[in-house]
């Protein structure tokens, strides 16, 4: 029997020095079920918020002299769509991405994104490498979207993962509760 840093910590407790959200091994990776529904989740908050931001920044364009038909107006729509749809993503799910490794919707489907190593991954290197690439490339015309598409069908390999669990060197778990 290995001795254990606190010795009177109950051996079905994790360790609170270890992350307490159970990223540190014992926990099984999220079903595509799973990941789903939080992705749902999550599509369904940020949807028409990006809706109507998306609305209102097209109505600036075009007061501000832009031709919906041009490509300044196209260019300048992804740019500004782009920086305002990471805000309000950031907005709504920053301090749980920080803290758990969550958004809401991984939140009420209790999933995490972890790394590779079962860790949480630094706010930084997260939106960075896990969201910001998925974010450029989709933007990209014709390209984007079916770059977009193929990211989600990834999960349909053995691993679970999505291409930006890849990128990111991450996975998702499920922590509702430990494995066996």
């Amino acid at each position: 029997m290995s001795a254990s840093p606190n010795p009177y910590a109950s051996p079905n407790i994790p360790d609170p020095q270890q992350n307490p959200f159970g990223a540190t091994g014992g926990y099984p990776l999220a079903t595509r079920t799973q990941r789903f529904v939080g992705a749902l989740v999550d599509g369904l908050i940020m949807t028409p918020l990006t809706f109507g931001a998306g609305f209102v920044l097209g109505i600036g364009l075009v007061v501000s002299g832009l031709q919906p038909e041009s490509v300044p107006f196209r260019v300048a729509a992804a740019v500004i769509g782009l920086a305002i749809g990471a805000g309000i993503f950031l907005a709504i799910n920053g301090y749980l991405l920080a803290t758990r490794g969550q958004t809401v919707g991984k939140y009420l489907v209790k999933t995490q994104i972890v790394s590779e190593g079962g860790g949480l991954v630094p706010f930084a290197p997260l939106i960075l490498k896990r969201y910001v690439p998925i974010w450029v490339a989709g933007q990209v015309p014709f390209i984007g979207p079916l770059f977009l598409l193929v990211n989600v069908l990834a999960i349909f390999r053995e691993n679970h993962k999505c291409i930006h669990d890849d990128l990111a060197g991450t996975k998702v778990i499920f922590i509702g509760s430990p494995a066996a």
